[in-house]
């Protein structure tokens, strides 16, 4: 799944912004998140999912394909879909840009796993993403 990261309307992939600056362009910050051990997505303005990591489809049980097919809505634990809105909310609006929240995501064999998610905005070339960590709670 999107293993080509988005790259602005010239093709760079610019760093447009100071919490994207702060670890460098998008390409290397997809680089360190599909290295990361941590579970990690990575979400457009619209909430659409444009990246995700092998961590990410180790602790939901599904392979990439799969994985790239879901919707948030089927990997929330539908009990938990307000917290991951609040927490969304905070991090897309807030100054900070970050917000951290636990619930329960649903693997593809229907159990559930706590997790604490961290969720952090950034800004690349005047598009804003949604960087989702998981960790297991």
């Amino acid at each position: 799944m999107a293993a080509i990261p988005p790259t602005d309307p010239e093709g760079s992939a610019d760093a447009g912004s100071r919490a994207a600056s702060d670890r460098g362009d998008l390409p290397s910050l997809y680089y360190g998140i599909a290295r990361s051990a941590d579970a990690t997505t990575v979400h457009d303005e619209s909430g659409a999912l444009t990246f995700f990591n092998a961590a990410c489809s180790r602790l939901l049980g599904y392979d990439a394909d799969e994985l790239a097919s879901l919707t948030g809505h089927g990997i929330v634990h539908p009990d938990d879909a307000g917290l991951l809105a609040e927490a969304t909310e905070r991090a897309t609006d807030s100054p900070v840009g970050a917000a951290d929240t636990e619930l329960r995501l649903v693997r593809k064999d229907g159990s559930a796993v706590r997790v604490t998610l961290g969720l952090s905005r950034v800004e690349v070339s005047g598009r804003r993403y949604l960087v989702v960590e998981s960790v297991p709670a």
